[in-house]
Formats: C-alpha cells, sequence, structure tokens
C-alpha cells in the first residue's frame, strides 16, 4: 500500500505526533511517582511505599486529645464491640501490648461500644513510646459464663495510649484499667 501525503494529513500527522509524545511523557511521570512512593493512587505505589511506622513525635501532656487519636480509639473499641477482635487487634502497634493475647474466650467481652473522652483526661506522662494517653468511657458487657473481669455491665473508665504514626494517622499502642 502506497503512502499518500496530503497538505492537510502532513500536519495532523505532527500533532498527533506530538500529542502522542505528551501522553506517554505523562504515562511516564505516573509511572516514575508511582515507584517513587507517590501519590497517583494506583495499587502500585500503596504497595511500593513501606507501611507506616510509630514515630518520635512530642508527648501531647495538656489540652484536648487530637480528633485523630479518638478516632483510633474509637475505632479500636467498635471492632471489639462487633467481634472483630482480630481486626481490633491489627490497630493496635505496641509489641507488647496485653490486647495482643486476648481471645475470644479469654477477654470475656459480649458486647463493647465507645462512649466518650473523659473530659481533662489527657496524661502528663504517656507510656513510653506513646504519643499521648487519655481517659475514655467504654461500655461493656461480659460474657455471662466466662470468668469476672471487666465487673458489673455498663461504662468502664479505660486509659488509651495512642501513637502517631509516620504517615499522620493515630493507632492504638495500648489500653489499660489505670494510668
Amino acid at each position: 500500500m502506497s503512502e499518500r501525503h496530503h497538505p492537510g494529513h502532513v500536519g495532523a500527522q505532527r500533532a498527533l505526533s506530538a500529542a502522542s509524545l505528551m501522553v506517554l511523557a505523562a504515562l511516564a511521570c505516573a509511572a516514575l511517582l508511582a515507584a517513587c512512593g507517590g501519590s497517583s493512587g494506583g495499587a502500585a505505589s500503596a504497595s511500593a511505599s513501606p507501611s507506616p511506622t510509630p514515630v518520635a513525635s512530642p508527648q501531647i501532656t495538656s489540652g484536648a486529645p487530637p480528633a485523630g487519636a479518638v478516632d483510633a480509639v474509637r475505632r479500636f473499641w467498635t471492632l471489639v464491640g462487633e467481634g472483630k477482635l482480630a481486626e481490633a487487634q491489627a490497630t493496635v502497634v505496641a509489641p507488647g501490648s496485653p490486647l495482643l493475647q486476648w481471645s475470644d474466650e479469654q477477654d470475656g467481652i459480649a458486647a463493647a461500644r465507645f462512649v466518650g473522652v473523659v473530659p481533662d483526661s489527657v496524661g502528663r506522662g504517656p507510656a513510653e513510646s506513646a504519643t499521648i494517653e487519655f481517659a475514655v468511657d467504654v461500655w461493656i458487657e461480659q460474657h455471662p459464663s466466662e470468668p469476672v473481669l471487666w465487673g458489673d455491665q455498663g461504662e468502664h473508665q479505660l486509659f488509651e495510649h495512642v501513637v502517631r504514626m509516620s504517615d499522620g494517622t493515630w493507632q492504638m499502642w495500648d489500653s489499660g484499667t489505670g494510668p
């Protein structure tokens, strides 16, 4: 097949080539961003970036806890209350936290729900490696067949240790019945 060139066709061919080069350049930039952990929104960028880790942050020792820290605690207790213990434990980042030792049989919780942050409860000295400690009220109902761990059904005041992560999010560090 012979190729004929028409004056209009040559201009269109050049425009098409320029447009193709621009598309290829944009695709190359997107691939480069993904390889470097940039935010291209694709799965490749998510899997190529390292997992967030706890970061040494200035400890928060007064005022109200940040909303992200409260959300991390709320998420943990919501998952526990929904019977999703493994998912709740996946939000805990302290390697030695007793929360990681809980099992469906041992924690004794039949139901739980986050009630709220206790006002003016931010501690002056969070646990080592935690960013903040604050008290919350959690409604807990114990399995009737389990040994008494939690006491009567109702609100329990718990002290939550939360840590800021390298990606700016917040995760549970630990939880306890006393400061």
